[in-house]
């Protein structure tokens, strides 16, 4: 069975060539292109595809609505963001719990490798990105530093999944809780910690020893 995707990006050309790629791959088979954030959520609805492939920077309606509306209502479709946003963009995207991120500067051959892992359940994070968004997520702590604040034991728990990767939707689901309980824990757990998002705790929790 092929990889079902719908492709979304503000740039004609570079559309079209990541639609003859994967087109020309029997791995995948693509559904549909959009160019615009209203496009790639109809697109999503039409044809409730594994993958969207997106850029954040999308018209109309925002690259950031549209990745809301499909992590929310389309748990079905995986959002891969593949973008050359400005860092800061790129650490909102982690901290958003995407699966899978891809700077454009890498080859189509490494976009297809992030496809291939988020469609199989796991994460890939583009590293190059990743290690920039840490460097900078230093830079902002070393200024302001964070009082240690205990957790809960569940507070904690949730904290280890968070870094771990772990969407809320399946936090929710191996904990036995609602999805709105799961956003709880994680609005205090930012409160207490004073981060204010996912990589920020993660880098709270790997230099406090709690992983």
């Amino acid at each position: 069975m092929s990889i079902e995707l719908v492709l979304a990006d503000p740039q004609p050309v570079l559309l079209a060539g990541l639609s003859q790629v994967f087109q020309a791959c029997p791995e995948f088979s693509v559904k549909a292109c959009a160019s615009t954030g209203d496009d790639a959520l109809a697109a999503v609805k039409k044809h409730q595809p594994d993958i969207l492939v997106m850029d954040i920077s999308l018209a109309n309606r925002s690259g950031w609505s549209v990745l809301e509306d499909v992590q929310q209502h389309h748990p079905l479709t995986r959002p891969v963001v593949f973008t050359d946003a400005p860092i800061e963009d790129v650490m909102r995207v982690i901290d958003q719990g995407v699966q899978g991120l891809v700077g454009k500067d890498k080859s189509r051959q490494a976009l297809a490798h992030c496809i291939q892992a988020v469609h199989a359940g796991h994460q890939w994070l583009d590293r190059d990105l990743t290690l920039k968004s840490l460097s900078v997520l230093m830079a902002q702590q070393k200024k302001k530093p964070v009082p240690i604040t205990p957790l809960t034991p569940r507070e904690l728990t949730v904290a280890r999944m968070v870094t771990q990767g772990l969407p809320n939707k399946k936090i929710a689901s191996q904990l036995f809780i609602s999805e709105g309980t799961a956003k709880l824990h994680l609005h205090h757990i930012y409160q207490k910690l004073q981060c204010p998002g996912r990589m920020s705790l993660q880098r709270y929790m790997q230099d406090n020893g709690l992983m």
